[in-house]
């Protein structure tokens, strides 16, 4: 009769050991996905503002320009591209090792540029005039 209690408590404590385990590996990858997520959102946000900001320095007029600063993410960096040729603004973000990419159209027209800025650094967004048109650029 001992021996029986013995070995259901073991075969009990086995089980409960287990189970936390998997409840510890569970809200472990959980945590990795919510800050995965978190990342994502603030660099969509900035992208998102990037975009409306730079149609709004482009609707002031020439000579209008706009501060702007990168997000407060933790090991950050920020490479943002304006493509005039496509009219597209891409935002690329490297946080930890781990690539984000958004790409926006432009509403407005846009130059040809790109800046590196890391965590919490800020950079312009201006308007220039080349030969009869204004565009839209990004610098530091």
């Amino acid at each position: 009769m001992r021996g029986q209690l013995s070995l259901d408590l073991l075969f009990a404590f086995v089980l409960v050991t287990l189970t936390m385990l998997n409840l510890i590996y569970l809200a472990n990858n959980e945590m990795a996905h919510a800050e995965s997520f978190d990342v994502m959102a603030k660099v969509r946000v900035f992208s998102a503002e990037i975009v409306d900001h730079t149609a709004k320095v482009y609707a002031v007029g020439e000579g209008y320009k706009l501060k702007e600063e990168a997000p407060q993410i933790s090991g950050g960096s920020f490479r943002i591209v304006f493509n005039g040729t496509t009219n597209k603004i891409i935002v690329n973000a490297t946080v930890d090792g781990k690539n984000y990419w958004i790409v926006k159209n432009s509403t407005v027209p846009i130059t040809n540029a790109s800046i590196v800025v890391s965590n919490g650094e800020s950079f312009w967004i201006t308007t220039v005039r080349i030969g009869e048109m204004l565009y839209a650029n990004i610098t530091k």
